[in-house]
Parts: structure tokens; sequence; C-alpha cells
């Protein structure tokens, strides 16, 4: 139920997000990005003109980036100009303050966790990005900074989230280092959460963060089951992640036996 942890996000404000439920028809498709940092190419590579090819799941509706935020300054999230180039520009349009959400966030999966002015803030963001090969488009984004695992763990499992596309790209670190997890823990939760394409530089081996994670929440332990998914594209490492080639997977179908 996307349309469920949306609503939770939101709580009781009555301001765009809301409004932007109230208009969308039908459950809204959500891709994730944890350790999303300041990060926002998920916008590009997902964007409906740069249409999905079979069996390429559709488009997401609504991005929601998570991450505990140790590398936010001053100005961010708070400035309009995010991102700047000489092919794209990220800009933000609007943000709306959402619920604070005071979950965990373990030093032995994150560095410097008591750092963050912004960790627990939870803003919707109407983002405009100008490139040069879409043009100029919006989208709408949930930022939570929040340690990814407790969020998983605290709010998406018991909202009953679910999502379209899971972007796994140089996870722990938001594209800046900062994380003791390499999020391999994913792996055994994809089904859980009903994902239909898995974006990932197969950056993951079990971390000291990994394994905090385990002790800390069972429900996303698992057997890290990298056979699961079946590369459909895949981009170069120097497009997106530094970390290694970046493929589109989706799960392959489970088989049972009479």
């Amino acid at each position: 139920m996307s349309g469920k942890l949306l609503r939770f996000l939101n709580g009781r404000n009555n301001g765009a997000l809301r409004s932007w439920l109230d208009d969308h028809k039908g459950e809204p498709r959500i891709a994730w990005y944890p350790s999303a940092g300041r990060d926002f190419r998920d916008l590009l590579y997902l964007h409906p003109k740069n249409p999905p090819r079979r069996p390429e799941p559709r488009c997401p509706d609504i991005f929601l980036h998570t991450d505990y935020g140790f590398w936010a300054t001053p100005t961010f999230p708070d400035t309009c100009n995010i991102y700047c180039d000489k092919r794209t520009s990220v800009v933000l349009e609007s943000v709306e303050e959402l619920p604070r959400l005071d979950i965990p966030c373990d030093n032995q999966i994150v560095d410097f966790p008591k750092t963050s002015h912004v960790n627990g803030r939870v803003l919707f963001l109407e983002v405009k990005v100008t490139s040069d090969v879409f043009e100029e488009f919006s989208a709408p984004i949930v930022y939570a900074f929040v340690e990814n695992a407790a969020f998983c763990a605290k709010c998406i499992f018991p909202q009953e989230g679910k999502f379209s596309h899971i972007v796994h790209i140089r996870f722990g670190g938001g594209l800046g280092g900062g994380g003791k997890s390499t999020g391999i823990w994913m792996l055994n939760i994809l089904r859980k959460l009903r994902c239909e394409c898995f974006i990932t530089d197969s950056h993951y081996a079990i971390q000291s963060g990994d394994e905090r994670v385990y002790a800390l929440y069972p429900e996303l332990a698992g057997p890290a089951d990298r056979g699961q998914l079946e590369p459909i594209k895949t981009i170069p490492e120097k497009d997106w992640s530094g970390h290694g080639d970046v493929s589109w997977n989706i799960l392959k179908t489970t088989r049972t036996c009479d």
C-alpha cells in the first residue's frame, strides 16, 4: 500500500503533499532511493521521456529519498539551487515541512550520527530539473533524513510500503562516505516490498554496519540472494555510480514444485 506510507509521512498536514495524494488516481508508484545524499540522477534515469522497454516496469509517479544527512550543509536542504553543471540543473520550486521522524540513528551503522542538523526532518520537495536531454520537467520527492534500515523496519514495513523501483547506488555514503553498511540487507527484502525493479551498482558485501542492522532489525535479515536478480539493462559506472556498472534488474519468477 504505497499510498498508506505516503499518508503516514504526510501526517495531518494539509499542504502540497496532501493535495498531490488527493489528486493522484490509484496507488502511487514510488521509487525509493536510500542513501541518496545530494544525488538526484534517479529523476533523470526514471523519467517518462526515457521510455522503459519490456520487461522494464513503468516509471514511478513520485520519489522517496532517505539519508540521515551527515553531509548536509547549513543551507541544504533550505537552498533553492541544489545542483548545476553544464548539462543539468536541479532547483527546488517548493518545500513543505512534514512531521518529524525521530527514529534511531545507530552509531554502529553510520558515522557521526549526532552531528547532522537535519536528522529527523521530513520534507516534500517539488523539484525542477533542466537538462540537455529532457529539457525541463518537475518531479515530486519526499525526502526523509533518517537512517535507512531503521526507516525500513519502523516505517515502511508497518505501513505496508511497496515500491516500483529501489535504487542501490553507492549505498552507505550518499556519494560522499559516512556509512558502515553496504546495504546488502536490501537483497533480503525486495520481494517483501513488492519491488519491480532493483537498480544497483552491485557494491555490497557484509560489513560491520550490516551485521548491526541484522542484530537490531532481524526482520531485515535473510540469505541476501543475488541469484534472484535478472539484469535487463546496464549503464557504465562513470554515468552514475563510480563503484561499478549500474544494472536494472527484475526479480526472477519464483517457481514451486508440486
